[in-house]
């Protein structure tokens, strides 16, 4: 299929839309990735407590960040239509919905830093985490915002601009990263929590780019997006939360294997715990990659749904998926060849590579199986269908991953994989089972637009 000309050429236009949203993702883990590269060799309890914070934060903001990412495929649908006053609603509808969410999620990140105190962690990795968060808070509400600026850009096909606000906040990122980890220039030393500091500048400034491009990009300029605010619409913004909702909770249902995965980890001592963190942070950049293409699916999709167009819009989500397992294939390979080469960018502990080497082989193991999985969640996003990944990642990652993780790494199901390696086995066999269950709704899809 991928050598006919009519594949060659939904590939080409699919990477020239999805290209700068997979390096716009990719810029993004890229920050998490200083991130641990500069507080690792600051020291393992430092890399520690920032990736118990990091996970912390995670299962709490991109749970409500899911939710804002139903304006991406609303927005582009309407666009694609050519409904330049259904875009405008959407996007200012989305904004009313996203300013809410970021207030409720930072109040449940404090709630979060005293809950953790709770918890039997190391001391000194634990008060790095709990002022990690505290930091962290202060940029909820615009972290809750970008889905729906960002993703009303992308939305109307405006993918290269996302891809270089998030490239600039990932340059600026390191210089930033090392001099408030290591107290540079008169700063004081503040390890860890010093790269929660870099990204709430970041993050605003990010957010305050967002919103000059729609104000002022000559494609979308005249169209005043953001001037004549209308108050809010209850029917649109409940329509919204309505399909963002489901997001939502497949988020925080796949975190909760891997950011609850990270918290089980971590208390069985640093050396694990750092390992995990470097592990995760080589997997998750080749996940971004995923997810970017996946969302030019999304757009695509969602626009050629708008326009009429079904049948164009599943040879989209044909060619996509295919191209996607395709890239995945290549960097299962890159991770099998190079395990220990990657793993010692971020850390030179040798008994932290020497645990993470052993992770990230399993890492390797589930590329294709998560870049299935998330290439099918996004494929039926298009189709206004949210609701099923939720509950089939439920099942695969809840009823069957999770109870599996501890019993292997906690309990000694299988001698041969204690410790995090149980976890991150279980975490395989949970992406495999969610990858097959999601494919098979996916079919369904195929069916209708078949029948249609």
């Amino acid at each position: 299929m991928l050598l006919s000309r009519s594949a060659i050429k939904e590939v080409t236009s699919l990477v020239n839309l999805a290209a700068p949203v997979s390096l716009a993702q990719l810029s993004m883990v890229g920050m998490s990735a200083t991130d641990v590269l500069i507080a690792g060799h600051a020291g393992t309890v430092e890399l520690a407590g920032m990736n118990l914070g990091f996970n912390t934060w995670n299962m709490i903001i991109l749970f409500f960040m899911g939710i804002g990412l139903a304006t991406q495929p609303l927005v582009a649908k309407q666009f694609g239509a050519g409904s330049l006053s259904g875009v405008k609603h959407q996007l200012q509808q989305s904004i009313w919905l996203c300013l809410l969410l970021g207030c409720i999620a930072a109040l449940i990140v404090w709630l979060g830093v005293w809950i953790l105190s709770f918890i039997q962690f190391e001391a000194h990795m634990l008060s790095i985490a709990r002022r990690f968060l505290m930091v962290m808070s202060l940029c909820a509400i615009p972290m809750c915002l970008m889905p729906a600026l960002r993703g009303s850009l992308e939305g109307m096909s405006l993918t290269r601009v996302v891809f270089l606000v998030n490239f600039a906040a990932f340059l600026l990122n390191i210089p930033l990263d090392y001099i408030l980890v290591n107290g540079l220039y008169g700063m004081p030393v503040l390890g860890g929590v010093g790269c929660a500091w870099a990204t709430v500048v970041l993050v605003w400034l990010s957010f305050f780019a967002a919103v000059v491009i729609l104000k002022r990009h000559k494609k979308v300029k005249q169209h005043a997006l953001l001037t004549n605010f209308e108050s809010p619409n209850y029917t649109t913004i409940r329509k919204t939360f309505g399909m963002g909702l489901p997001i939502g909770v497949s988020i925080i249902v796949e975190l909760s294997m891997f950011s609850g995965a990270g918290m089980l980890i971590a208390t069985l001592g640093v050396v694990e715990a750092g390992a995990h963190a470097v592990a995760i942070t080589v997997a998750s950049i080749s996940f971004m990659l995923y997810m970017g293409l996946a969302q030019g699916v999304t757009i695509r999709a969602s626009q050629f749904l708008g326009a009429g167009k079904p049948e164009a819009a599943w040879y989209t989500v044909k060619v996509g998926t295919v191209f996607n397992m395709s890239l995945a294939a290549l960097i299962c390979a890159l991770f099998v060849f190079y395990t220990e080469p990657l793993i010692r960018l971020f850390s030179q502990d040798d008994k932290v590579v020497e645990v993470a080497v052993v992770l990230l082989y399993f890492g390797a193991a589930f590329q294709l199986v998560d870049c299935l999985q998330v290439a099918i969640v996004h494929a039926l996003r298009a189709y206004h269908d949210t609701s099923s990944p939720p509950k089939y990642q439920l099942f695969a990652f809840w009823v069957v991953g999770l109870p599996l993780g501890v019993g292997l790494t906690f309990e000694r199901w299988w001698p041969g994989l204690k410790d995090a390696k149980g976890m991150w086995f279980a975490m395989v066999v949970s992406l495999t089972l969610a990858g097959v269950l999601l494919l098979r709704r996916l079919l369904v899809h195929r069916k209708q637009a078949l029948a249609a």
